[in-house]
């Protein structure tokens, strides 16, 4: 943009410091006549986008340049930008040596425009409040002496009844002048928030457009069209990074203003967009003033206050202090903002309060391979409950043991034989094995409970919420290498023998992180070798080759497919690991990597997971000291290879069309179908990301999402029976 200024002859100004904008639209309406002429050409698609987006920049540039001025005429007076700019010009010209010119500008005059504008606004001000109250005066003068010379107020009492008409009449002007200049402040307040609003989205659509030209930077790896970029420097380097990009990730969170006709759905994500923004700008307003101690616990009424401060003070101040804090957020802000949910209070709460409500038969907490988990089912498991009772008394009675040390070289002891495990005295239940979100710095237990009781009891199946190590403590790969644990125990036996029952299908689920953790498990069964890829690969039939840009893929037959469920079976008996029966994402992380995508873009300062938080929170879960990259296939599935994708199970993705990780499952779901894997992808809108606990909120659509979501699970039921 500044060389097309350069050959228009157009040179920037340097004293004009807080001036940009204005002298921008000034210059660039030079060229507007040129862009106006050639932005329709499309014979090169490239150039077209290009001279569209300037064509639109200007038009916006000069709408802002309109609002800037009105805002100055209302603040600070009519003539004071003409003052202001005669001032610095006269500052500017009183330095004659160039050098002396130069270093007097970048040191004196920088920001000398901005306090001539402070001190006009206050000069304006005191004049405003002068001139209205002169008025006022006139006014109840004026009318008090014609009322003497009409009426002729004589007595002492007539006068005092002018007197108090006047008065009224004067303190009646005084707040009309005040009401319509509150009113008119609040007009120019939108004004400017909706110019913004439009520059925003300009920055957007010029960083798509940019991210499109650079052929060698997208689609470099695949010979099919893909959402997002491939990783690169300039994504993660603040020396590399594009200017538009730094300026697209510096604009405010917008409020976006309530109105009456807007639809049902989009009124309520507008209630979550304030909700967060609240949530954001209290938490963080505590946490810049009791610091990383909390103060003994301090933080909490004082998020209260200004929590109730921000409710009054309106939306455009709250998202601006939640921009400030989520651009570059702290793990105690996250901590603190999200571990509402995770509070061992909240978390008793919920449990108890779902349990008489949804009548959960079986809720307890026990430890499988070692990780605390959480089992839900609504149905009544006689086997399965007398066995967490029966190992809740053996932990209780070993507590109170004295160690007992036995001689491994004795001859009893080496006679000892592990007793085989006999299936067939066990229930067969369908496992859903869940894991929460929450971003690995809280688990979403609490928000997660009420509709996995729904679906423990729509689809009889015993629920398993493994509660993993959270950050900051541990990082990767502490929290996937639990879930393994806790899925090899099921999926071997090993814990069905502990706690009455055989796993006869495993769905894995899971939500924004979970769905991470859900996805990866399943890439680091292949990946280490648990199940063995080759001879998953083995059990599918290869069919016939596709063109040249396609990679040749194998896809299940039914036959092939029943063959592989039979083998799961017999493994499952021998205390071998089969994968998962079926996977079940919605909203997840599958590329913590900071690549650009028409979504990461659009979403950048979305209320409820903007950029910082993203980039934050997959800075502190891949930590640059763990030795892994952000490309590895168990930290981010997105980067699996073919083979491993080509054999994973049934998967069902449910995004939000608001989501910034939506262009993630698009190009994931795009990857499991090239390879002939039976994946969809719904979108429900109007939703914001993990949306899946705010069913009980009075959300429709998350609750036409659980009814596809069950009628899914219920489908790979009937198809496991028929196969049987």
């Amino acid at each position: 943009m500044m060389q097309i200024l350069c050959d228009a002859g157009e040179s920037a100004q340097p004293w004009m410091d807080d001036s940009t904008l204005m002298v921008t639209a000034a210059r660039l309406a030079t060229i507007k006549d040129t862009l106006n002429a050639n932005w329709r050409d499309v014979s090169s698609m490239k150039a077209g986008g290009v001279n569209s987006l300037l064509f639109y920049l200007i038009n916006s540039l000069q709408l802002c340049l309109t609002r800037i001025e009105d805002a100055d005429k209302v603040l600070c007076g009519s003539e004071a930008a003409r003052a202001r700019s005669r001032s610095l010009e006269i500052l500017a010209d009183n330095s004659t040596s160039s050098f002396l010119h130069e270093t007097y500008l970048k040191t004196n005059l920088k920001g000398q425009s901005q306090q001539t504008a402070r001190r006009q606004q206050l000069r304006y001000r005191c004049f405003r409040w002068s001139k209205r109250l002169a008025i006022s005066c006139a006014i109840g003068g004026t009318i008090f002496l014609g009322l003497d010379k009409t009426k002729n107020l004589t007595s002492t009492e007539n006068r005092t009844n002018g007197l108090r008409q006047c008065t009224k009449l004067c303190g009646l002007f005084f707040f009309s002048s005040m009401a319509s200049r509150r009113i008119e402040l609040t007009r120019l307040r939108h004004r400017i928030a909706d110019s913004v609003s439009s520059l925003s989205m300009w920055q957007q659509k010029w960083i798509i457009v940019n991210s499109l030209l650079q052929q060698n930077s997208i689609h470099n790896s695949t010979s099919y069209s893909q959402l997002i970029s491939e990783p690169s420097e300039r994504n993660t380097n603040e020396h590399k990074k594009q200017n538009s990009r730094k300026l697209l990730e510096a604009i405010p969170i917008q409020s976006n203003k309530g109105a009456f006709w807007y639809s049902q759905g989009a009124l309520r994500l507008l209630i979550v967009r304030r909700v967060m923004d609240l949530l954001y700008a209290s938490v963080g307003t505590a946490v810049d003033a009791t610091g990383p101690s909390g103060c003994c616990g301090l933080w909490v009424p004082l998020s209260g206050l200004s929590a109730a401060y921000y409710a009054i003070a309106g939306s455009e101040i709250t998202s601006h202090r939640a921009a400030a804090a989520v651009t570059e957020p702290s793990m105690d802000f996250i901590k603190r903002a999200w571990g509402m949910v995770n509070a061992p209070p909240v978390k008793w709460l919920a449990f108890e309060a779902n349990k008489l409500l949804k009548g959960l038969k079986v809720a307890e907490r026990i430890m499988i391979a070692g990780v605390p988990c959480l089992v839900l089912s609504h149905a009544a498991r006689p086997s399965l409950a007398s066995a967490i009772k029966r190992n809740q008394r053996q932990k209780k009675r070993n507590l109170n043991l004295t160690k007992i040390v036995e001689d491994v070289n004795s001859p009893s002891h080496k006679n000892l034989k592990p007793k085989a495990i006999n299936f067939s005295n066990f229930e067969d239940y369908n496992v859903i094995l869940h894991c929460t979100g929450g971003g690995w710095f809280v688990h979403s237990t609490a928000t997660d409970i009420p509709f996995l009781s729904e679906w423990s009891r729509r689809t009889n199946s015993v629920v398993i919420l493994p509660e993993y190590s959270l950050l900051p403590e541990n990082r990767f790969p502490v929290a996937i290498n639990q879930i393994c644990d806790v899925y090899c125990a099921l999926s071997s036996g090993k814990a069905g023998a502990q706690f009455g029952f055989h796993a006869k299908s495993i769905v894995v689920t899971g939500e924004s992180a979970g769905g991470n953790l859900a996805s990866a498990l399943i890439v680091k069964l292949l990946h280490d070798k648990i199940v063995s890829l080759k001879n998953e690969l083995s059990k599918k039939k290869p069919r016939s080759a596709r063109s040249k840009e396609n990679l040749t893929v194998s896809s299940f037959t039914e036959e092939s497919h029943l063959e592989r469920r039979r083998t799961n079976s017999t493994k499952n008996q021998s205390g071998s690991v089969s994968l998962p029966d079926g996977l079940l994402m919605s909203c997840p992380v599958l590329n913590l990597t900071l690549s650009l995508s028409p979504s990461r873009i659009i979403g950048i300062g979305d209320p409820i997971l903007p950029s910082g938080l993203i980039t934050m929170i997959s800075d502190e879960y891949l930590h640059e000291s763990s030795g892994y990259t952000k490309e590895h296939p168990v930290a981010s599935p997105y980067f699996a290879s073919d083979s491993i994708l080509a054999v994973f199970p049934k998967t069902l993705i449910w995004v939000s069309g608001n989501d910034p990780l939506l262009d993630d499952s698009v190009d994931f779901n795009t990857k499991l179908r090239r390879v002939g894997v039976d994946s969809k992808i719904h979108a429900a809108q109007n939703m914001p990301h993990a949306f899946l606990g705010l069913g009980q909120a009075g959300f429709n659509e998350t609750k036409m999402v659980h009814e596809s979501i069950i009628a899914w699970l219920l489908e790979i039921e009937q198809q496991e029976q028929a196969e049987q």
